[in-house]
């Protein structure tokens, strides 16, 4: 009975394990073929075709905040119109801080607010091999600019051609929301180039950052330093006489006028497509 059971085990399992077997190389016969990765996703995927976003930026000069709007051109290009209000600065400028916690910039003659208005465009970079929750970008854009120049300190109260600190001439400066009643507007030309990265995979909000070059250009020209400086004959200033006019040795040439501003900025984008 024993010698009849173990034949007939060892049957059964081979009839189990056969078509097993079979199955398998059948499976593998018909195994699909790895299908191909799919092309990057695009604001187009999802319908969407205009956006808008508030602007933070930080420079040499300070600070800007304004906003965007953009639209999608194509799958991986877009075009924008951005405003930003910004300080414009020399970049010999030192502020210094006094005993009561005054801040005051030596030898500064105007401040400057410019409201840059540009149009520009970005394109993905490298968008098959980075994943879509980190989009690089290149951006150029340009345009017009508008500068509100406005004095630094009240240039006709002694009309020296600087800020006098001697002999009992102790001139203070404005705080930077004085005298506006005095300032002018200047037009110029504003450009920048930049590099960035849209973040988060949600392509519904804009979450940006960018690192460039940003820069403004005034054909006519902006004293943003005193004009001049006291001279070994300094006692002798007639004031009744514009500083140009003063005898030798009186006052000394000192900042001449600029038409170019530039400065390495990091702008931050928050904002929404639809």
């Amino acid at each position: 009975m024993h010698r009849i059971a173990l034949p007939a085990i060892l049957l059964f399992t081979i009839c189990l394990t056969g078509p097993a077997s079979g199955q398998d190389r059948e499976f593998e016969d018909h195994e699909p073929e790895v299908a191909d990765i799919d092309r990057p996703m695009s604001h187009l995927d999802f319908d969407m075709r205009n956006g808008a976003g508030l602007r933070i930026q930080v420079n040499n000069f300070g600070f800007g905040i304004g906003g965007e709007y953009r639209r999608v051109i194509s799958r991986y290009t877009k075009g924008f119109f951005e405003f930003q209000i910004n300080n414009v600065r020399d970049e010999s400028e030192q502020t210094f801080q006094d005993f009561f916690g005054f801040n005051v910039i030596p030898n500064k003659y105007n401040r400057i607010l410019a409201f840059p208005a540009m149009l520009g465009v970005s394109r993905r970079l490298f968008a098959q091999p980075l994943s879509d929750n980190f989009r690089l970008f290149v951006q150029a854009s340009g345009g017009p600019t508008a500068a509100f120049v406005y004095p630094y300190y009240d240039h006709d109260f002694y009309n020296m051609g600087f800020r006098p600190q001697f002999r009992g001439l102790n001139q203070q400066h404005y705080d930077p929301f004085q005298g506006w009643s005095e300032g002018e507007f200047i037009l110029g030309a504003s450009g920048q180039l930049a590099i960035g990265a849209n973040l988060g995979g949600d392509f519904g909000n804009i979450q940006s950052i960018r690192i460039g070059y940003f820069f403004h250009y005034f054909p006519q020209g902006i004293q943003v330093m005193e004009p001049f400086r006291p001279g070994d004959n300094i006692g002798n200033f007639d004031f009744d006489l514009p500083p140009e006019e003063q005898g030798p040795g009186v006052v000394e040439r000192a900042a001449d006028e600029q038409s170019f501003f530039g400065t390495p900025h990091i702008t931050i984008v928050f904002g929404t497509m639809w």
